[in-house]
């Protein structure tokens, strides 16, 4: 255990990233009643904290970005909790600091809960030619790029033109994958209504160089999930990787002997998981393959005091090696733990171990459908989404965000479960009548 700080000079706390580890990180320390000064800084590029497990939602628009993306300053309101939107240029280990735009700020205790950027894995063209969603500024870009090319697919006259127009490649069919998937098809075939187009000439391909979908955290979804995509018209394309993105396409090899396939289209959609920043790379620390932070079970970074490490760009001690999945759920708690051992060390007492319990998995399979892993059960369909909203209402960040949002949901979520009774009492009355004609014949 660290000696206890004694001087009344402010304690500087640096939180690197806004996400869900960086922003509650900072809620909780700004809640503690500190027996010493205390200087809290949040550091991120963009104005907006972004709740990424619901992003999905803004491009169908069953949600508006003020309520899954609010503004930092209206999250922090009155929190003591200064919040600098910049760049962070480099971090300085040994001189306990960092640097942000052209201003350096000298921390006593540093929080670095960065996540990472989409990982193109190498792929010739992937980074230029196919769209990323990963964060806020990649779902409205792409909500553009749909509109464009579905409006130049209705004025072309060129069917071959016209074919690559509306075909949907969607490369990476882990969790991410197969959420988009689902989302585009409800999405377009909306689209497709409203734009007087042929929903039939649309095409979504769901492409992977492995034999399975959800092969991460949700993989008791699966069956749940390939009904959702068999219903919905999406072609899964797997054991195929992706060799190199063109602005006309993307080559696929499509067999162990390297054969290479050609497949024009004018949208491919990037879900193949993340790296972490180069500003990571280059800190002089321990670092696993995939260049996470190797942290302790208190979740500081190994032999750096005083510096913890949070969320996706961490790799933390687990029995069989491969670390803890890239989930919200796991940087909330980790947060907890974190701002705890910070103030700990400071008010000289014991730190505590950050205990990883899964809690459940949830997915959404398209508008008004989700899955839910949880209870010990899977549940699904329009039951699943109620209780994945409901669920991610009470994760909002702050309690007014949860009240002016909560009676939006709480309507929609009333609505879709009474629609879903109708359809239901729909076909038992059905079911009835056609008992009578069927025991006649």
């Amino acid at each position: 255990m660290t000696a206890p700080h004694t001087t009344s000079s402010p304690v500087d706390i640096l939180i690197l990233g806004g996400g869900f580890a960086g922003l509650n990180t900072a809620f909780q320390l700004s809640n503690y009643p500190w027996t010493r000064p205390v200087r809290i800084t949040l550091v991120d590029r963009n104005e907006r904290f972004l709740f990424t497990p619901m992003a999905y939602e803004i491009l169908t628009g069953e949600v508006e970005v003020w309520e899954i993306a609010p503004l930092y300053r209206d999250i922090l309101g009155n929190r003591p909790v200064q919040f600098v939107q910049g760049n962070i240029e480099r971090i300085d280990l040994d001189k306990r600091q960092v640097q942000v735009g052209d201003a350096t700020y000298t921390y006593d205790y540093l929080v670095v809960a960065l996540g990472g950027r989409p990982n193109f894995r190498q792929v010739p063209g992937a980074d230029r030619y196919s769209q990323p969603f990963y964060d806020l500024s990649h779902v409205l870009t792409y909500q553009k790029h749909i509109a464009q090319v579905l409006d130049r697919a209705k004025q072309t006259g060129d069917p071959k033109t016209r074919k690559a127009l509306l075909n949907f490649l969607v490369v990476g069919a882990g969790t991410c994958g197969v959420e988009v998937s689902c989302k585009l098809a409800d999405y377009l075939a909306e689209q497709a209504r409203v734009r007087g187009l042929d929903r039939t000439e649309i095409e979504i391909h769901l492409i992977d160089r492995n034999e399975r979908i959800l092969r991460g955290v949700a993989h008791r979804l699966e069956p749940m999930a390939l009904d959702a995509l068999h219903r919905r018209r999406v072609n899964l394309v797997l054991d195929w990787g992706v060799t190199k993105v063109t602005p006309e396409g993307v080559e696929i090899r499509c067999d162990k002997q390297g054969t290479i396939k050609q497949i024009a289209a004018a949208t491919v959609t990037w879900t193949g998981g993340i790296e972490m920043y180069p500003l990571l790379a280059n800190l002089p620390v321990e670092k696993d393959p995939h260049g996470r932070l190797c942290v302790t079970q208190q979740l500081e970074v190994s032999s750096r005091p005083g510096v913890y490490a949070l969320g996706d760009a961490t790799h933390f001690p687990t029995d069989d090696g491969k670390g803890l999945p890239a989930t919200a759920q796991v940087a909330v708690r980790q947060s907890e733990i974190a701002a705890w051992n910070i103030r700990a060390d400071i008010e000289g007492w014991a730190k505590l171990p950050y205990i990883y319990i899964g809690l459940g998995e949830m997915i959404t399979l398209g508008i008004g459908e989700a899955g839910a892993d949880a209870f010990g059960m899977c549940i699904g369909g329009t039951l699943g989404a109620a209780l994945r909203r409901a669920i991610y209402l009470t994760k909002l960040p702050t309690i007014g965000l949860k009240v002016r949002v909560g009676g939006t949901w709480a309507r929609e979520i009333t609505k879709s479960l009474l629609a879903t009774g109708e359809r239901a009492l729909d076909a038992m009355r059905q079911a009835a009548a056609q008992a009578p004609s069927g025991q006649a014949a």
